[in-house]
Formats: C-alpha cells, sequence, structure tokens
C-alpha cells in the first residue's frame, strides 16, 4: 500500500485525498491544509535551507529551521 506524506508535518495517509481534505497545524501557508511530500521514501530526509538530516519526516517536522527564510519550518529536499 502507497504512503503519502506531508511536508510540513511528516505524517503519512493512504490517500492524498484523504491528507488534502484535513487541517495541518504545521503549514505555515495560510492553507493549513496537508501538503503532499513529492520526494521518494528515503533512509534519510535533509532540509533544503540548513542541509540537517533526519530519520524521518515526522522528526524534521518537530524542530524549527532558523535558515529558512520564508518561515520558521524545515522544508524537505525532494
Amino acid at each position: 500500500m502507497a504512503k503519502y506524506y506531508c511536508k510540513w508535518c511528516g505524517q503519512h495517509y493512504s490517500s492524498i485525498q484523504n491528507m488534502s481534505v484535513l487541517k495541518c497545524t504545521k503549514n505555515p501557508d495560510g492553507s493549513k491544509r496537508h501538503e503532499l511530500y513529492e520526494g521518494s521514501e528515503k533512509s534519510k530526509y535533509q532540509c533544503k535551507w540548513c542541509g540537517q538530516s533526519y530519520s524521518s519526516l515526522l522528526s524534521m517536522a518537530q524542530l524549527k529551521c532558523s535558515k529558512n527564510p520564508h518561515h520558521d519550518r524545515h522544508e524537505p529536499l525532494a
């Protein structure tokens, strides 16, 4: 079964439809909806702003990024 991950909170869902209708408390955008992570599943995820590596999107989402010029969230490389 495929897993679809939110790029802001790291939660996974069984369908994009289920994910897209729910609100995400970590989304810095005004829509506050979950946003699809478009990369592949990996053993390590790297923040595109600070370069820090994390073992999961969920662990990346728990911490703030001081290098992101747009908001205070880590953003995974695809």
